[in-house]
């Protein structure tokens, strides 16, 4: 009798609990106003931003700096977040730049013992403070947050920085960080092995050298700069970096020992993919297995096996010889998505959610994926950030055009949601137990803080 009743309860509990997990668990019936925690002024262009290596605070670098109270002038800036009270908590003055234009603080990283935080200016000239037409490094403690020295960087358009893993077998375990030059088509090598806090705020000594970058190919909508480096990004053992051309669409392998080009892999044919595309940025997954680009001409992203490219790289590389690989070994590289409409080489991100101001529930072909992030530990989902305009140009700005997020399921190859972002949402992270989402948002100058934990569990519930 009791074995009855307690099947009869089980029965009466699984009916009962169905049909409120089917409302709840609908993610269709949730906007992105469910998801935002609220958002944050920042300075004048955020543009790019990383947690600290503890996770508490938000490092932002802002291109056009801030309205300083006293003088009532623009200085260049770089604010740090309290993440768990996502407010503002210091702003930091940093060198001028262009001082007819844009201030150019751009990107952020951190070292590896955790010490130093780094900001990039893209580039000067001859009215700047430190280091004339020029882009350098500001060198922040990470304990005081106050500036520890700047770092000349002898190129233009310095942007994306990455700092290299330590190379095993070194015994002098190296700290050395990778800066792509957008205009001078070549990146800075910079080593903060033996940085201190000394009181000297020159950093000459830290430079290394420049690593010239040459391609095979030509965009033919090029008008200034053939190369145009930007994603960066280290195979796990630090033997090698991966710098992707924006405007050729190639990947370039270059030897992170040596700090030479050593091969080019060739843009992706666009009769194989679909469209053609071009290498934005970069991430590489946890175990060093499978490295995510997004391409922001072709409004989409992909994914390819790194460790058979290494294989292949390393196999060349006995040669002696900087070689071209040809278009067809994106084949065999590229990791397919299987989604409803088939087996495809790449994720197209052209559909906006119901609640989007501008594209309502509409595809959109000027999506312009940009900044790509992982979730942290198992890697299992990627966020994409689009920055959204009007018109072919990516360059032309409407402000009142806003961008969007994917939060793509990399185990089941859905976008399992998208949230309305601010105006070309650039600058993206995400916290370290995968709980905040933050975008910035370039034109609006705001940081947006999304509630991704509730997102995810909500999905994950629904499974």
């Amino acid at each position: 009798m009791k074995a009855q009743n307690v099947i009869a309860v089980g029965f009466f509990l699984l009916k009962i609990s169905q049909p409120v997990h089917a409302s709840q668990l609908d993610l269709k019936k949730y906007s992105t106003k469910n998801f935002l925690m609220n958002t944050t002024p920042t300075g004048c262009m955020p543009k790019g931003m990383k947690l600290d290596p503890i996770g508490n605070s938000l490092y932002v670098a802002e291109m056009c700096g801030k309205i300083d109270p006293i003088t009532k002038k623009r200085v260049p800036s770089m604010s740090i977040y309290d993440l768990e009270k996502r407010t503002l908590s210091k702003t930091i003055i940093t060198p001028v730049g262009k001082s007819d234009g844009i201030l150019a603080n751009t990107e952020v990283e951190f070292s590896l013992n955790e010490e130093w935080g780094f900001v990039t200016r893209a580039e000067g000239d001859e009215h700047s403070e430190v280091y004339k037409n020029m882009g350098l490094l500001t060198v922040v403690n990470t304990f005081s947050q106050t500036i520890s020295k700047y770092i000349p960087l002898y190129g233009l358009g310095s942007k994306i920085i990455s700092a290299r893993p330590f190379v095993s077998g070194d015994p002098q375990r190296k700290q050395v960080l990778y800066v792509a030059n957008y205009f001078s088509d070549d990146v800075s090598v910079v080593d903060v092995t033996n940085l201190k806090e000394d009181g000297k705020l020159d950093g000459t000594t830290h430079f290394v050298g420049k690593i010239s970058l040459h391609t095979s190919f030509k965009n033919p909508h090029s008008k200034a700069y053939f190369i145009a480096p930007r994603g960066i990004a280290f195979t796990p053992d630090g033997k090698f970096a991966l710098i992707l051309s924006t405007e050729t669409g190639s990947l370039i392998i270059v030897d992170a020992i040596k700090h030479q080009q050593i091969a080019e892999l060739a843009p992706l044919n666009p009769a194989s993919v679909g469209r053609e595309l071009n290498l934005r940025h970069i991430v590489i997954s946890s175990d060093g297995q499978t490295a995510y680009l997004s391409h922001m001409r072709g409004n989409s992203i992909s994914r390819f096996n790194l460790p058979k490219l290494i294989e292949l790289v390393l196999n060349l590389k006995k040669s002696g010889k900087d070689i071209t690989l040809p278009s067809s070994l994106w084949d065999d590289l590229l990791i397919p998505f299987k989604i409803p409409e088939g087996v495809k080489k790449i994720l197209v991100l052209e559909d906006y959610p119901l609640d989007h101001p501008n594209f309502p529930g509409k595809k959109w072909i000027y999506a312009h994926p940009n900044t790509i992030v992982l979730s942290p530990y198992q890697n299992r989902y990627l966020y994409v950030s689009s920055r959204t305009t009007s018109n072919a140009d990516d360059s032309k700005v409407d402000p009142k055009i806003m961008g969007k997020i994917d939060i793509v399921d990399t185990k089941k190859d859905k976008v399992i949601f998208t949230l309305v972002a601010g105006s070309q949402p650039t600058a993206l992270e995400v916290s370290r137990d995968n709980k905040i989402l933050i975008s910035g948002s370039l034109i609006g100058d705001k940081l947006y803080f999304y509630d991704i934990k509730k997102l995810i569990d909500l999905y994950e519930l629904g499974e």
